[in-house]
């Protein structure tokens, strides 16, 4: 059954309920937790706790943030796939785990028919940053540089399959450079790595690369998205320098596939309002995070036209070794 179908049936079981029922919101009566694929201090963790704190007031019950880091958030994911769909189990979607993983490996759920979005909250662009110390201090010095040695220069990205290795990979078969990937378990441990020295560039989202920039500890070349962004307006997009390569990493909430329709109604709905609530924008603000939010069915239709663009991408690389 396609994402519309499921849709259409959970409407339909929806307004099967006798009236009374349906006229009553669904209210949680336990803890709801919110699974992260990644290790703390990532921006799929740091949205996911400033969420959690938003509706705190309205939410009714404790929202518990848990990180179950490993294969680029397929291992967050799994878990809601298999999990009942009554509301009390969610995970950050949107991103490695939904968009690009799938591509790369078979897994045990496909992320076009077993989830139910609740809403996207954020989409991030991502950046391409090297160390303050970097003989490289603008991308095109760093693009000269793998011309000359290839797969001589390391990066590090959220793990194998993920979005940002998927994201080097689209740039390699638009460039025809090679790089040598080192997959770690979140962005936090790769931008850490890369301000150790220990790589020679990585990916992260701008406000988990903000403080390490501000440190003074590394250095932005560009940005892999149609637009600059905003916190970076002096830093290029690849596209401005020949490459059109933009596949920004959405956020969202997603639960199990076949979620009553009372239950999704009032998770968008608190989820929703917590977006416009002071803390998030606060959040927002300091952090350089893009809001973007989208309803469930708008947010499914977005993950379905990323799985297949950066399933083209890499059926354009398989292509080129050919």
């Amino acid at each position: 059954m396609n994402t519309t179908m499921k849709w259409l049936a959970a409407g339909l079981a929806w307004a099967s309920f006798a009236g009374p029922a349906v006229a009553q919101e669904w209210k949680p009566e336990r803890p709801i937790e919110i699974l992260v694929g990644f290790a703390p201090g990532g921006s799929a963790d740091q949205i996911a706790r400033q969420l959690a704190n938003a509706v705190k007031s309205t939410v009714p019950v404790p929202v518990i943030v848990i990180n179950k880091p490993g294969v680029a958030g397929v291992l967050a994911a799994q878990e809601v796939a298999n999990a009942k769909p009554d509301g009390y189990k969610l995970f950050v979607g949107g991103g490695s785990e939904t968009t690009s993983v799938g591509n790369h490996q078979k897994i045990s759920y496909d992320a076009r028919r077993d989830f139910t979005p609740i809403l996207k909250a954020a989409r991030l662009p991502s950046v391409l940053a090297v160390n303050v110390n970097s003989p490289y201090k603008t991308m095109q010095e760093l693009i000269a540089a793998a011309k000359e040695k290839p797969e001589g220069l390391s990066y590090g990205s959220t793990g194998e399959g993920s979005l940002f290795h998927s994201t080097m990979l689209a740039f390699e078969a638009n460039s025809g450079l090679r790089f040598l990937h080192v997959p770690y378990k979140g962005a936090a441990e790769a931008t850490l790595a890369l301000a150790a020295g220990q790589l020679d560039m990585a990916f992260g989202a701008p406000e988990e690369v903000k403080g390490l920039i501000d440190g003074g500890k590394i250095r932005p070349i560009a940005v892999f998205s149609k637009v600059r962004v905003a916190s970076l307006p002096n830093v290029p997009t690849v596209g401005e320098l020949g490459y059109p390569v933009a596949l920004d990493n959405m956020k969202g909430l997603m639960a199990p596939a076949g979620l009553p329709e009372p239950i999704y109604r009032y998770l968008n709905r608190v989820f929703h309002e917590a977006l416009d609530s002071p803390s998030w924008k606060t959040y927002a603000q300091s952090s350089g995070l893009t809001t973007d939010y989208a309803d469930g069915p708008a947010f499914q239709k977005e993950i379905n036209e990323s799985y297949t663009l950066v399933g083209d991408s890499l059926a354009k690389i398989k292509s080129a070794k050919n």
